[in-house]
């Protein structure tokens, strides 16, 4: 399983902005991710199966207000690759709950303009919310993995899969 997490930037236009876990996507998985985020798709939750690749991309579009940004907003999409044998509807929650949590960091619009020439290298809280997105981005896949082995081995009969 990989965690992605796509922008829309204002100059260069969508980009894949984070990852986990931290190995390099492959070039036509990056090619696809962004495709699927400037498509015209009136769902925030939809998904993408990868034939040939074996794996399918479920994404979930959402919006975060931004002081900095054109319209006052940042467009981004947070995406799950995985086998193509999982059913997606039962990760909805886990994309919804992983974008909650960046949006409810403190001016988390401002970890998007990490990498910007125009930045304020006295900014700190730059560096600050880009390191907590990052940080939600690990803790979210990997208590998703950990539900999912606990789920396989019979762990946790009781809860809800995979994500409450």
């Amino acid at each position: 399983m990989h965690l992605v997490l796509t922008f829309f930037h204002q100059i260069k236009g969508p980009s894949v902005y984070l990852s986990y876990p931290e190995v390099e996507l492959e070039e036509d998985i990056i090619s696809s991710l962004i495709k699927f985020f400037d498509l015209e798709i009136n769902e925030t939750f939809f998904e993408i199966v990868l034939i040939t690749k074996r794996k399918k991309i479920i994404n979930l579009h959402f919006q975060i207000p931004s002081q900095w940004a054109r319209g006052k907003k940042e467009f981004v999409m947070l995406s799950l690759l995985m086998k193509k044998e999982y059913e997606s509807e039962q990760f909805y929650a886990f994309l919804v709950d992983a974008s909650y949590r960046i949006l409810n960091t403190d001016n988390v619009y401002k970890a998007f303009y990490k990498f910007d020439d125009f930045r304020d290298d006295n900014d700190i809280e730059i560096d600050l919310t880009f390191e907590q997105i990052k940080k939600i981005l690990i803790n979210c896949l990997t208590r998703l993995i950990t539900r999912i082995e606990d789920k396989i081995k019979g762990v946790n009969k009781k809860e809800p899969f995979p994500f409450s």
